[in-house]
Order: C-alpha cells, then sequence, then structure tokens
C-alpha cells in the first residue's frame, strides 16, 4: 500500500507548466532566489488516518518543488468557519484553506479569496461540470467566478428496506425514483402500516425543492425564488405526507439525530445514506442488510442535487500566489484525489477521476457494489442544489424552522416559504 501511494503521489503536474507569474499576480510571486514557503490549512483531517497521506503528498511535490516549503495546518471542526474569519480579519488566512463552499462565501465575499475563474481560467477544464459550477460563486458584493478548487465530492443512494415496503403493500423490486412515486409509497405506507413511516425527508432542505422543479433563485444570484408554485405544492406534499403518518413526529426537531436508530429498527423503510452505508449495514445490522435494496436520490430530471463538494480556497493576500495555486491544483488533480478517495471513502471532483481504474469492475450484484454504482453516477451528473450564499445564518436553519410550524399547521406552506424567502432575502442584500 506504501509502494502504491508513492507511486500515485510522485506526480509532476504537467498544469504546473501551465501557469505563468501574469496568470498569478505577477510580482507579487516574491523573492524566487530564496525558499517560498506557503501555509496549507485543512481541517479535521490530521490524524493517524490521514496523515501518512498528506506527508506523502507534501513530501513528493517538495521533491520536484526544492525551492518551496509546505507547511500543513490542521483546525478542528468546531468553530471552523469562526476560525477562517478570525484569519482573514487579522491578515493571516493562511495561502490555502480547506472549506465547502457555504465555508468560502464570507470570506470571497470579503475579498480574502482569489477568483480562480479569473486568475487560472485554464482550471475549469480540469473539474467536472458539477464541481466547478459548485466552487462558483456569484451575487451581491461577488465577482462571479469560482473561489476554490474543487476537491473531493460526495453523495449517497437511498437505501429502502424490502421486508417493510412488501409488508405495507408496497413493490419491493420497483423502489420510488420521482417524487409523485414517493408520495404515493408514503400514502401506501401511511394507510397500511400504523407507526411505520416513509422517511424522515420533509422538505427542510434545497433539493427537496429544486429536484420538484422549483427554481432556488434567479439567474443573477440576486434574490431567492423558491416560494413559486413548484415549491408551495412540493411543501403541500410533505404537509399532506406528515398529516398522514409517513413522516415521523420526531423529525421536526432539527436537532434529532436519530433517524439512523429508527431505520436499522424497522420503523423507516426508506433513509439516504452514503455509498458506504452498505458496509456499515452489514457489519452492524446484519439482519437489516440482508432486507436492503437500494435506488437513487428522489429526483424528477434524474440528476441528484444533494452532491456535496469541498474546495481548496487561495488566499488573495499569499504571497507566493503561483505555489499555492500550483500546489492546490497538485492537491486536487484526478490521480491524488482518486488516492485520498481510496481512504477517505469519499469522490474525485477532477476530470477522469471517476473513470479510473479503482472504480471499474464494480460487482453490481452485491448491495455494496449496487450503491457505489448509483453513486458513481450521481457524483459525475449530479450538482450542489444549495447556494454558497444559503449559509446556516442566512437561511437554511430558518427554513427549517419554518416548514416545522407548516407541518404542525401553524401556517401554510405558501406562508412558510413567503417568510423564508422574505427572511433569506434581506441577509442576501447586505
Amino acid at each position: 500500500m506504501v509502494s502504491s501511494m508513492k507511486k500515485a503521489l510522485a506526480l509532476t503536474g504537467a498544469a504546473a507548466m501551465l501557469l505563468s507569474m501574469a496568470a498569478c499576480g505577477g510580482d507579487n510571486a516574491g523573492d524566487d532566489s530564496g525558499v517560498k514557503e506557503i501555509t496549507f490549512q485543512t481541517w479535521n483531517l490530521k490524524n493517524d488516518k490521514y496523515t501518512p497521506y498528506f506527508e506523502g503528498l507534501i513530501a513528493a511535490y517538495e521533491e520536484e518543488h526544492p525551492d518551496v516549503k509546505i507547511n500543513w495546518a490542521d483546525q478542528p471542526s468546531d468553530g471552523y468557519e469562526d476560525k477562517l474569519s478570525t484569519q482573514a480579519a487579522s491578515g493571516e488566512l493562511p495561502d490555502i484553506v480547506d472549506g465547502g463552499a457555504s465555508i468560502l462565501y464570507g470570506l470571497a465575499k470579503a475579498g480574502a479569496l482569489m477568483n480562480l475563474s479569473a486568475e487560472v481560467p485554464d482550471a475549469e477544464g480540469d473539474y467536472y461540470e458539477g464541481a466547478w459550477a459548485g466552487a462558483t460563486m456569484t451575487g451581491n458584493g461577488i465577482e462571479e467566478g469560482a473561489y476554490g478548487f474543487p476537491w473531493y465530492v460526495n453523495d449517497g443512494p437511498t437505501y429502502w428496506n424490502t421486508e417493510l415496503m412488501q409488508q405495507c403493500g408496497l413493490d419491493p423490486n420497483a423502489v420510488p425514483t420521482t417524487w409523485d412515486e414517493y408520495f404515493a409509497a408514503g400514502e401506501t405506507i401511511a394507510k397500511n402500516c400504523d407507526g411505520i413511516y416513509l422517511a424522515t425527508t420533509m422538505g427542510s432542505n434545497t433539493e427537496d425543492y429544486v429536484t420538484a422543479g422549483a427554481t432556488w433563485m434567479n439567474d443573477d444570484h440576486s434574490a431567492y425564488t423558491f416560494n413559486d408554485e413548484a415549491g408551495v405544492k412540493q411543501l403541500q406534499n410533505f404537509i399532506d405526507l406528515y398529516n398522514e403518518g409517513g413522516i415521523p413526529p420526531e423529525a421536526l426537531d432539527s436537532s434529532w439525530s436519530q433517524q439512523s436508530d429508527f431505520f436499522q429498527r424497522g420503523s423507516l423503510v426508506a433513509m439516504a445514506g452514503s455509498a458506504y452505508s452498505a458496509d456499515g449495514f452489514k457489519q452492524n445490522s446484519p439482519d437489516l442488510y440482508e432486507k436492503l435494496t437500494v435506488g437513487p436520490r428522489i429526483t424528477n430530471d434524474g440528476k441528484s442535487a444533494s452532491v456535496s463538494y469541498e474546495l481548496l480556497g487561495i488566499s488573495s493576500q499569499s504571497k507566493y500566489p503561483d505555489v499555492a495555486i500550483d500546489f492546490a491544483r497538485f492537491v486536487t488533480n484526478a490521480e491524488n484525489q482518486v488516492e485520498f478517495a481510496k481512504q477517505a471513502a469519499v469522490f474525485p471532483s477532477a476530470q477522469g477521476g471517476l473513470e479510473d481504474e479503482y472504480y471499474q469492475n464494480i460487482d453490481t450484484s452485491t448491495l455494496e457494489g449496487k450503491a457505489l454504482q448509483i453513486t458513481l453516477d450521481q457524483v459525475k451528473n449530479g450538482y450542489s442544489s444549495r447556494p454558497a450564499e444559503f449559509t446556516d445564518a442566512n437561511g437554511y436553519k430558518y427554513l427549517q424552522q419554518q416548514v416545522a410550524l407548516a407541518m404542525q399547521g401553524e401556517q401554510t406552506a405558501q406562508e412558510a416559504l413567503d417568510k423564508t424567502v422574505e427572511y433569506a432575502n434581506e441577509r442576501l442584500a447586505r
């Protein structure tokens, strides 16, 4: 394993040859006569599992670039976004920072990150279309462009308990794939099985609306628009499902975290999971494992909208932007992403990564193989429906609250989405 890892990491990266001083701010590159020292900051990745990978990655790059020194810093998950804000405000933002789009959004809006679409326009072709789109930001106060190199990606299938499906009047060989099929299944379950629920999904995530035809934002990201006819209809469908008994009351509490327990003890028919949840079920719940099948995420257009992307942003104040850009592209090239994906149970965002030999010849006769193949298709062709600016504070948590109130009959679907759109638009304009 060690030798194969070294082989995968010992890459010079032809993309490095494409970079120039002009593409990175010219004179800002610093004195070439000395060692160029930069900081690469991740979060929650310096541990026994991943440290050897990153140390090997850095060593391989430094061997090919003897005039470069890479300092790897890692921050805990708790308070990471606040940490980044503090670093940026004090002028101490690391040259390369790891984060999801919603985390990097505030830095981009504050001018703390480079617009990579402008600085390195050729980079777009190195990544899958959905991944580059997930890194692209626009709207009030932000020059449109990608503010991070796409790194690893995640998504997963929907797991279905075939025993419960049959018990509650559903065909276990025909799992729902569209929203009409999904809500019809929920109605059937509620009619035939007391105390058994379809799932905990209830209209509190962006993908619940976008995949049903709602338009989340206008084209220039100047306003939220998901209180349109399609959005209201979708929320009303969830309200009806809840009233019929297809969604457990516990799900209305945004802090509730027992979904997996409900599923494993036979109270839920379906649950969204990762590609690698199947192996977890096999190890920890073998009886349940034998009853499971998988299907894609529920969507009307056949594309998953729940793909999540991790990004590597570049500080606009980096002393050596050429080095920072080059190393970030090295970390996120297809070969190095695949090697990381093997260890981290994630997927590559770089072109060619999903076609790597590692993902070929999948045995789809097993639950694990079916889950993996579905997820591969989703991350390659899917997208993130949650705009970077729709952060927890700027609308996401508020949406959850308003949906819960609508579920309890305290307001209509239209009122819930109207309030959320108004709340989010007020913060968008700031």
